[in-house]
């Protein structure tokens, strides 16, 4: 996977929204109904967002992550649907959605 810095993480959120607010969509969709050309739209989804270089962590809230560098450590920075327009959280590679916190400037 690539690393990311803040401001290229930022810069793809555009193309990142869409994608993970139809992946949200069908995920509802499939857990109403499962249908095997749900699952498949579903799996396209998920790899064009993976071909971007973006981690999907809950596709059902649309938690994505980055990878990062961090004073020197990998880190991941995250995001989700409703975060806004920038990246503004980060956490430790094993940590965690629980673990986030504010990037600091």
């Amino acid at each position: 996977m690539p690393t990311f810095t803040r401001a290229q993480a930022d810069a793809l959120l555009p193309k990142a929204r869409p994608l993970l607010e139809d992946l949200q969509r069908r995920v509802a969709t499939y857990r109403r109904r499962p249908t095997d050309p749900v699952a498949r739209e579903i799996e396209a989804l998920l790899r064009e967002v993976a071909e971007l270089g973006i981690e999907v962590k809950d596709p059902e809230r649309g938690l994505i992550d980055f990878r990062s560098k961090m004073r020197g450590r990998e880190v991941y920075l995250c995001w989700k649907l409703d975060d806004g327009d920038r990246v503004a959280f980060w956490h430790e590679l094993d940590a965690g959605f629980a673990g986030r916190k504010i990037i600091e400037d």
